[in-house]
């Protein structure tokens, strides 16, 4: 079967005037779980020739006059016809080189403005995020943690990109954008569905992905418990001279339960199964959040399902390819 790559570009600007590009140079996407940032940087020709809607077309004109910087951009992909949203946020600089490079942030970028400064004696961490993006378009995902903060205090002179920064930070949150949608929360608790690859069927590139045996992985965990009151206490559990993680943890009754409840993470992160990236083509779809289902024909018995943290897309002449990364095996 042939597959045409095709992509749809569509620029809104801020007068509501929309611009739609069929054609670019190249499109480059990395999106990130454990990143709030995602960025798009697209190549397109520095001029362009005008479409009306009658289907005649005009004069030719320089790309760079018609949009500008905070204009929301849609960028889709696929083939034949067949396109998935990958991207959806703001340009947000404009880089006047042959072809034109149009540098894009995701729904971060409202964020930018000044947060005001606010002090609670007792409130919820999705109550803070709430004051965060209010009047911003922006929405919470419906499964943010209840998790209870006590004299929380938002500095003056600071964005509203690093006041949830903070969040993000102070108490170990996962936080990422899809569209225009925040989570704010625990990681692998979010789920966009399943996609499925085959090794060596629908896979250009597996060598970065490799099979490691439970009983080879040295690992220890140091737990953080954070209390209502801000005040942490710490345990370490697992092999002293194995790689270090830290997790927090909330709504935590004692030390020794604390203890408990990173002996069990332990056992989700050393497993009998894959870890790392395989490369794609940009079908099947795949973003943060999914589940991966990966079959070996080779090795059965390295069938599994995988968490998706990040995806990489690359597309131009020479074709799309999607660079998709697991980490723990569910």
């Amino acid at each position: 079967m042939y597959l045409k790559l095709e992509g749809h570009i569509e620029i809104v600007r801020a007068d509501g005037k929309k611009l739609t590009f069929g054609a670019f140079n190249s499109v480059e996407i990395e999106i990130d779980m454990f990143k709030i940032n995602s960025s798009c940087k697209i190549k397109l020709p520095t001029s362009s020739r005008l479409q009306f809607n009658n289907g005649k077309y005009g004069q030719i004109v320089q790309t760079a006059k018609h949009f500008a910087r905070g204009d929301k951009i849609v960028v889709k992909l696929g083939y034949n016809g067949e396109l998935e949203k990958e991207f959806t946020g703001f340009i947000s600089r404009l880089n006047y080189t042959t072809p034109l490079e149009v540098e894009c942030e995701g729904y971060e970028f409202l964020l930018r403005s000044p947060c005001e400064t606010k002090t609670w004696t007792k409130t919820t961490m999705k109550e803070v995020v709430q004051y965060i993006i209010k009047d911003t378009g922006i929405v919470l995902n419906d499964k943010i943690p209840e998790v209870n903060f006590t004299r929380y205090i938002i500095p003056a002179n600071m964005t509203r990109l690093e006041a949830l920064q903070m969040v993000k930070e102070k108490y170990g949150m996962t936080i990422f954008f899809t569209d225009n949608t925040l989570y704010a929360g625990l990681a692998y608790t979010i789920d966009h569905g399943v996609v499925k690859y085959r090794l060596g069927w629908n896979t250009i590139k597996d060598d970065d992905l490799k099979y490691r045996n439970a009983d080879d992985v040295r690992l220890r965990i140091k737990a953080v418990w954070i209390k209502p009151d801000n005040t942490k206490i710490e345990a370490e559990v697992g092999d002293p001279k194995g790689s270090l993680r830290t997790l927090f943890f909330y709504n935590v009754s004692s030390k020794s339960e604390l203890e408990k409840l990173a002996k069990e993470e332990i056992k989700k992160y050393r497993y009998s199964g894959y870890e790392g990236k395989i490369t794609t083509f940009l079908q099947p779809f795949a973003k943060p959040g999914m589940k991966g289902e990966l079959s070996d024909p080779k090795y059965a018995e390295r069938d599994g399902t995988y968490y998706i943290t990040s995806t990489k897309v690359k597309a131009d002449k020479s074709g799309g390819r999607r660079t998709v990364e697991f980490t723990i095996k569910i």
